[in-house]
């Protein structure tokens, strides 16, 4: 495909900028100020192709999360979206390798929540936690830190955007910052993600730990803090210094010893039963 012809393609949704409009917010707060960017005169000079990735990525994840619910895994998904986005990304001198692999890594993603959304859903009528687990603990944290690729992929663009080299410590520590964030997510959006038929690390820890699954999601939790405190050492001071002023703005999100655990749905089909009559 052509760059020119990839541009005039119609790929995205109101819905899906709708949902773009908040995490380009939050992104451009939080990762800017890495790059010595100014908000708003650097934003708009990067308006359209922030917006324009993200936005597709979103067209591409609405897809992915319809195909989870229809309980379907078609081996080759989703592919002429991306096509399109690798075309346009490639018209505009964008296109690197590492932001290849992180997009490989979302497809991966895809597949994975298509695939484990599918097994939850055949064993959430049995009681979770007792028997043979039909997803394992490995599964569920593979495809958790591959969750948050849309925030690597905006973050490598602007790298490239701004013509400088990929930071590999900050890279290391935003990756940490990102799976926390996401299992916070996760935490808040637990029982929608049940009825939904909807990945979620804490879903996953109840189908595999039972009545001991906020014990041992907690446990993973305090290993990737020390993790996470660790990279953040590393960081230079001013980074280090932004980190935790976008941080204390964003004081009432989950994490850092602000964790709160829902009790666990241990009969997903009961669950959705009840939920279903009460509504």
């Amino acid at each position: 495909m052509f760059a020119r012809e990839a541009e005039c393609q119609p790929i995205i949704s109101f819905r899906s900028l709708k949902r773009a409009r908040t995490t380009i917010e939050d992104f451009a707060l939080t990762y800017f100020p890495y790059h010595g960017l100014k908000i708003p005169e650097d934003f708009f000079k990067h308006l359209d192709i922030l917006v324009f990735v993200e936005a597709t990525i979103y067209a591409v994840d609405e897809a992915n999360e319809s195909l989870a619910k229809l309980r379907l895994n078609p081996q080759h998904a989703h592919t002429e979206a991306l096509k399109t986005l690798q075309a346009v990304l490639e018209g505009q001198q964008l296109w690197t390798a590492a932001i290849a692999a992180e997009l490989n890594e979302g497809v991966e993603y895809w597949r994975a929540e298509r695939d484990i959304c599918r097994r939850l859903s055949k064993c959430a009528c049995s009681t979770a936690g007792q028997g043979k687990p039909c997803v394992s603990a490995d599964e569920i944290h593979a495809a958790s830190q591959s969750k948050s690729f849309d925030y690597r992929v905006l973050n490598l663009l602007l790298y490239k955007l701004s013509g400088e080299e990929p930071d590999a410590g900050l890279l290391d520590f935003l990756r940490a910052d990102e799976h926390l964030v996401d299992i916070g997510d996760d935490l808040v959006d637990y029982e929608e993600d049940v009825l939904e038929n909807s990945f979620n690390v804490y879903r996953g820890y109840v189908h595999v730990y039972g009545r001991d699954a906020p014990e041992k999601l907690m446990q993973r939790i305090v290993s990737l803090e020390e993790e996470h405190a660790r990279l953040l050492g590393m960081l230079p001071p001013h980074q280090r210094s932004h980190f935790r002023r976008r941080h204390t703005s964003a004081s009432s999100a989950q994490g850092s010893g602000n964790w709160t655990i829902p009790g666990p749905i241990l009969s997903e089909q009961q669950y959705r039963v009840e939920a279903s009559s009460a509504g």
